[in-house]
């Protein structure tokens, strides 16, 4: 009887620590041209500007999360460029294919020639929270965008992500009766 007990508590052991294990993910979008919703000189000195620009993204090969796969999403970003660089910092919001939403923070950085970024700009993400399936999402990776001469990329994207088990159910409390 013992070493059954003890069997069965190994095995929800195993079964809580792999419900709350760190997964490999991989994926690649393709984002449109970024709209920029405002721009302006912070009159410090010459090529110095900041924008805030909004980009819609489509999954080409989506990343998969508890069964689910990423469709789309959008961005919106801080993004600051002066003559030799740039950097971008933002939020971006994912679709997967059955209405569960995914929601990360961004940081990125890039050379810039010209006016535009050179290729490929590195960055990092994590995630800050989720809805349905990937409500407690926790998780980071990085990314790596290759820009495309019309303003549009390519965003590859790695990292891992953790989901936390359900939490089981609540026991019943047991009514007491008043003793008045």
């Amino acid at each position: 009887m013992k070493s059954r007990i003890m069997m069965f508590a190994g095995l929800a052991f195993l079964l809580v620590s792999a419900a709350g294990a760190q997964t490999k993910i991989t994926g690649k979008q393709t984002c449109a041209k970024p709209e920029v919703v405002g721009t302006a000189d912070p009159g410090d000195r010459a090529g110095h500007l900041m924008t805030l620009q909004k980009q819609s993204c489509t999954w080409s090969s989506g990343m998969e999360m508890a069964g689910l796969k990423s469709k789309d999403g959008t961005s919106t970003a801080n993004a600051e460029m002066w003559s030799t660089q740039a950097t971008t910092t933002g939020t971006y919001v994912g679709n997967m294919d059955n209405g569960d939403k995914f929601f990360v923070s961004f940081h990125d950085s890039a050379k810039v020639k010209g006016g535009m970024p050179v290729s490929p700009i590195h960055g990092t993400w994590s995630y800050t929270g989720g809805t349905g399936k990937l409500k407690g999402i926790t998780g980071k990776g990085t990314y790596t965008i290759t820009p495309n001469a019309d303003g549009t990329g390519v965003v590859d994207v790695e990292g891992d992500y953790t989901i936390p088990p359900p939490a089981p159910p609540k026991a019943a409390t047991p009514k007491t009766k008043n003793p008045n």
